[in-house]
């Protein structure tokens, strides 16, 4: 059985909700949204520097840490915590997400000029997220929504490559996680913005498969 949780990388009220989902169900294996590459980068504490890659790249690193400072966590810091719990108990942890490299591909690949440049500028003035939210906190189904449809309408480029693909990759990751693991409680950490479209795709696939939110 599966049971998808969405998670917020920049909440400290993530991590909470990790230790939950571990007592409540004691998995066999702990599923997370990260590569080998990325989970190296969190280790190595790489993960949060601004410097390498393109200049998007380096602009969308330093608004995630921007916002973490807000937090007392930064991005990726709740799978990292999620990895290392799970080792500590003797769990096995799979790793589900794309290759970092393939998406970073992607977006010089696939995302037009226009659009990088119109995102940059969102960027620096801190306008991709709506005011009004509370960082500290999972936004709710509804508002993560919201956040995802006005994602498609200004950089439908981006929410392709950042979302849409990757819940793909995601979903094909954890189903293959059961069928090699038919007998096994796994619990699988992602972003927010993937849970619900991990949920249409699970219940399909396995109907004892569950997806649950911290709200």
């Amino acid at each position: 059985m599966i049971h998808v949780y969405g998670t917020s990388h920049v909440s400290q009220q993530s991590i909470e909700r990790i230790d939950e989902a571990i007592d409540k169900h004691d998995p066999d294996i702990v599923a997370l949204e990260l590569d080998p590459i990325r989970l190296q980068a969190l280790k190595s504490g790489e993960e949060n520097s601004s410097s390498g890659g393109s200049l998007f790249i380096r602009l969308l690193r330093k608004f995630q840490n921007r916002i973490g400072s807000k937090t007392g966590l930064m991005p990726g810091q709740e799978m990292l915590y999620a990895y290392h719990r799970a080792l500590g108990e003797e769990r096995d942890v799979v790793l589900v997400d794309q290759d970092i490299r393939v998406t970073v591909q992607k977006l010089k690949r696939d995302v037009g000029r226009k659009e990088k440049v119109k995102a940059g500028a969102s960027l620096l003035a801190g306008l991709v997220l709506p005011g009004g939210i509370d960082v500290s906190e999972i936004p709710d189904e509804k508002m993560v929504q919201q956040m995802s449809a006005e994602m498609k309408h200004s950089f439908p480029g981006l929410h392709s490559v950042l979302l849409q693909e990757r819940n793909i990759v995601m979903a094909e990751s954890l189903k293959q996680v059961q069928r090699e693991n038919p007998d096994s409680d796994i619990v699988a950490f992602v972003g927010a913005a993937h849970r619900k479209f991990l949920e249409d795709e699970l219940s399909e696939f396995d109907s004892q498969s569950t997806v649950e939110e911290f709200f």
